[in-house]
């Protein structure tokens, strides 16, 4: 027992203690710090998605119309129109595909690069 008395009275074991205790409660001061920002950046990247969902009609429209053509390729009773529709977009002139590239692009694209620039 008065080794250790003699071990906390110590002056280097003082300024050990001191020190440690110091650089504890940095890295928890730290933590919460960035812990804070996180939440932060959450809250800002959660109201741009909002904003961004304000004016995605179309593009819930176009993903709803994809993916109908997806699934209809899959259903028995809809495979020969499916079959019927592509072989017609086969003989599609080439501007119309620029027309549905720009359409496309437009609802996505832009969309996504205008979030990147912000």
């Amino acid at each position: 027992m008065m080794f250790l008395f003699k071990l906390l009275s110590n002056p280097f074991t003082k300024l050990l203690v001191s020190k440690t205790a110091g650089a504890i409660s940095h890295k928890i001061e730290k933590d919460k710090v960035i812990r804070v920002k996180e939440i932060e950046s959450l809250k800002d990247v959660s109201l741009a998605q909002i904003k961004v969902s304000e004016s995605s009609w179309k593009d819930e429209l176009l993903t709803v119309l994809i993916s109908g053509i997806l699934l209809s390729a899959f259903i028995p009773y809809t495979q020969p129109y499916v079959i019927t529709g592509f072989e017609l977009l086969k003989t599609a002139p080439e501007y119309f595909w620029y027309a549905v590239l720009i359409v496309f692009s437009g609802s996505f694209g832009v969309q996504t690069i205008k979030n990147l620039k912000k």
